[in-house]
């Protein structure tokens, strides 16, 4: 069995339809973004037709769906990654089937016709994804400092939103030129800018940059200004330590100053107003210059893709508002379902991924699983460390080409886990949290510290990873949950305690725009806690079954690229399970109850009329009433006590 909460009511119904494209009937909102049907168009001389199997999300889209961008906006997206379907007449260098990159109108679609010139055969080392993220940001990066800027060694360059796309790519190029970069961002993205070389660090939300410039250049400002922010003062505050013939380079779309307006304030420097899509329109043979000179630098690995955040194109509007409320560090990238298309690692080479209990036999099959789905740098916390019997397990991932850091450190300690994430060179991208621990016992035998056995790793570590990476730019953090939070389990009241603070803290995150998935897990068979304490035949009587290794790996991978916030993975004897359970949670197993009617009991018929009255409850003051009188009733033939014996605020 399945379960598991409902995700969004955003998702985007995909049409039955040949092709289709996000499209947007009434700007002003996220919630009017749709899937379309739309027509193939055959490549004109001189086009190709791509096939779309990943798309970079600007900010320009976002202004766009919003309707705040001055002018035309044209179509949803303007970059894409995929492959060639058709060539039109006169078109040299390209074959169907080959893999490029490309700046194009409306490239949230599954395939899009664009001008040979610009497109630029793809790097083959480099998944769909990644290339993803480097048209629009290192083309504008490019022109900027290069062409209209002609940076220079020794150069001072202050780039605002240094950690946005095209700020992470103009400091690539600045360093590249051998030029000081300065960079604004919000405090907390602090430690990933300075991740990046980045030394002169300042916030991006007052206009404290100003004097702070000026402080650490004696007075004599900068040479080159790539600016984005034109929030009231910025452009001012900017150019006034921009030095006499410095060049300022104006990217943002909306609230810019015309050239009268900047020569008037600051007649000695050259101002220069960037819209790349009108580039493309006027002079496609320098983007395709530029293009290939950049293609030329990644293969070299001169250059280095962007950090992302990938979204499936059903969740578009979720991606958006992700942009909109800058959450992001790098790119925002939104993926085209295709059974044609090349498999995309889950995990970034470049990245490091924590793993708590990652010594245990779960821990490292997970392990063995991201290596093989492309992690390259991996951290396993425990708290005994490495013994001789795991050591093999770890120089089998050493040579499958992984870097393994073992970390003797018990997660419920904040000093420890803390040191484990400040040792991490790599950027941390994701987190799984495995580790757990089991004391069972019915209650009435349990003291306190039993329960603080069991909920130190579970609750206390969860807490930390969630506090000590909220400020981090992580792609996800799964919590390993269990079973029993959802169905309960038999003298395991402190364990499903403790799983059910991980499904909280998943919902929690979620609502602040943090990633967080729990996974209420049934039994592993083989490996894990429930296998290493044969509890196999006490839930085959439930009707539960075991997860088989490589059953749970699949799911794990389906869950991957199909986040969710909560997700319960259950095997089950359907008729068995539902004898032991689907009279007391009626609702909770509505689906399986359509095939298989639910007896009629006293309980059940309790709980459907309690979720009869909630459902037509008019005030919170009768949810107040309805929920502690159901409670109280319960407890009481819980404990076979009369109802007046039952303290009710206590319930």
């Amino acid at each position: 069995m399945r379960y598991h909460q409902p995700e969004s009511q955003n998702r985007l119904d995909i049409p039955h339809a040949p092709s289709y494209q996000l499209q947007i009937a009434e700007r002003g909102t996220l919630e009017n973004l749709k899937l379309e049907p739309t027509t193939r168009r055959q490549p004109n001389a001189g086009e190709i037709e791509i096939q779309v199997l990943a798309s970079g999300l600007n900010f320009r889209d976002v202004l766009n769906a919003l309707d705040l961008y001055p002018g035309d906006p044209g179509l949803l997206g303007g970059e894409c990654a995929g492959k060639i379907t058709t060539i039109g007449e006169g078109v040299a260098g390209f074959e169907i089937g080959d893999p490029v990159i490309a700046i194009v109108p409306g490239s949230f679609s599954q395939y899009v016709t664009v001008n040979a010139a610009l497109a630029a055969p793809k790097p083959e080392k480099l998944s769909f994804e990644e290339a993803a993220t480097i048209p629009v940001v290192f083309l504008t990066a490019y022109y900027t400092l290069h062409h209209l800027a002609k940076i220079s060694a020794g150069d001072r360059v202050l780039i605002h939103a240094a950690t946005g796309g095209v700020g992470q790519a103009a400091i690539q190029l600045a360093q590249q030129a051998r030029a000081e970069v300065f960079g604004t961002c919000s405090p907390h993205k602090w430690p990933f800018l300075k991740s990046l070389g980045v030394e002169q660090m300042m916030n991006s939300r007052t206009l404290d940059f100003a004097e702070q410039v000026l402080a650490r250049t004696s007075g004599k400002g900068v040479d080159i200004m790539l600016n984005s922010l034109t929030g009231e003062g910025f452009i001012p505050k900017s150019l006034s330590i921009l030095r006499s013939g410095g060049r300022f380079l104006e990217i943002a779309k909306s609230g810019v100053w015309t050239p009268s307006q900047v020569a008037q304030f600051k007649p000695d420097i050259s101002y220069f107003l960037v819209d790349l899509a009108q580039i493309c329109q006027q002079q496609p043979a320098l983007i395709k210059s530029m293009l290939d000179e950049l293609m030329l630098q990644f293969k070299s690995d001169q250059l280095k893709p962007l950090p992302r955040k990938v979204f499936p194109i059903v969740e578009a509007i979720s991606a958006f508002r992700y942009m909109q409320q800058a959450k992001h560090i790098g790119k925002i990238v939104i993926t085209l379902p295709t059974d044609t298309m090349d498999k995309s690692p889950l995990f970034q080479r470049d990245s490091t991924y924590l793993i708590t209990g990652g010594l245990g036999s779960l821990g490292l099959l997970i392990a063995g699983w991201m290596v093989k789905q492309g992690a390259k740098h991996l951290v396993l916390a425990g708290r005994s460390g490495a013994n001789p019997s795991v050591k093999s397990q770890l120089q089998a991932l050493e040579q499958a080409g992984a870097e393994v850091i073992v970390a003797q450190a018990d997660v419920s300690i904040t000093t420890q886990i803390a040191q484990v994430l400040a040792d991490i060179e790599q950027p941390l991208r994701g987190i799984i949290h495995a580790a757990g621990v089991l004391d069972d016992g019915v209650l009435a035998s349990k003291n306190w510290q039993d329960f603080e056995k069991v909920m130190a790793p579970k609750v206390q570590g969860a807490w930390n990873l969630h506090t000590l990476t909220q400020d981090k730019p992580l792609d996800f953090l799964v919590l390993f949950s269990s079973a029993a939070s959802l169905l309960g389990s038999m003298a395991q009241a402190n364990y499903a305690a403790a799983n059910t603070f991980l499904d909280a803290l998943a919902h929690y995150r979620r609502v602040q725009g943090l990633p967080g998935m729990s996974i209420n897990w049934g039994a592993w068979s083989e490996i894990g806690m429930a296998a290493e304490r044969k509890a196999d035949e006490q839930m085959h009587k439930k009707g539960l079954e075991s997860i088989a290794p490589q059953q749970g790996l699949q799911i794990l991978e389906q869950l991957f690229s199909q986040p969710t916030t909560q997700v319960g993975i259950i095997p089950i004897n359907q008729s068995q399970f539902l004898q032991q359970f689907g009279r007391m949670m009626p609702s909770l197993f509505s689906e399986l109850t359509a095939q298989a009617p639910l007896p009629s009991t006293p309980a059940s018929a309790k709980a459907l009329q309690l979720l009869q009255q909630l459902q037509t409850a008019a005030s919170l003051d009768e949810y107040r009433v309805l929920l502690p009188l159901y409670l109280q009733e319960q407890v009481a033939v819980v404990f076979k006590l009369p109802i007046n014996q039952i303290d009710k605020q206590k319930t």
